[in-house]
């Protein structure tokens, strides 16, 4: 019968979950330490998906990874 409508829980649980994770890239991150870091706020996060998370926000220009840390923000090399 096609797709389920969005949750809207969903939706808010995934924007909550960007929100503390580009808080925590204020300095640079590795995929452990965030990892442990957010499983205090997100019991049930695995760490392919917060990879997976991680991933989208670079594409997006959220995120970047540099030396094998992730920082919130643009990579330095990108054009202006």
């Amino acid at each position: 019968m096609g797709k389920p409508p969005l949750s809207i829980m969903g939706l808010v649980r995934d924007k909550r979950l960007e929100a503390h994770l580009l808080h925590l890239l204020r300095e640079p991150r590795t995929l452990e330490d965030l990892h442990t870091q957010l499983q205090a706020l997100h019991p049930g996060l695995k760490k392919a998906t917060l990879f997976a998370l991680l991933v989208r926000l670079r594409r997006e220009g959220k995120v970047a990874f540099r030396e094998g840390h992730f920082l919130a923000g643009k990579p330095q090399d990108a054009d202006p």
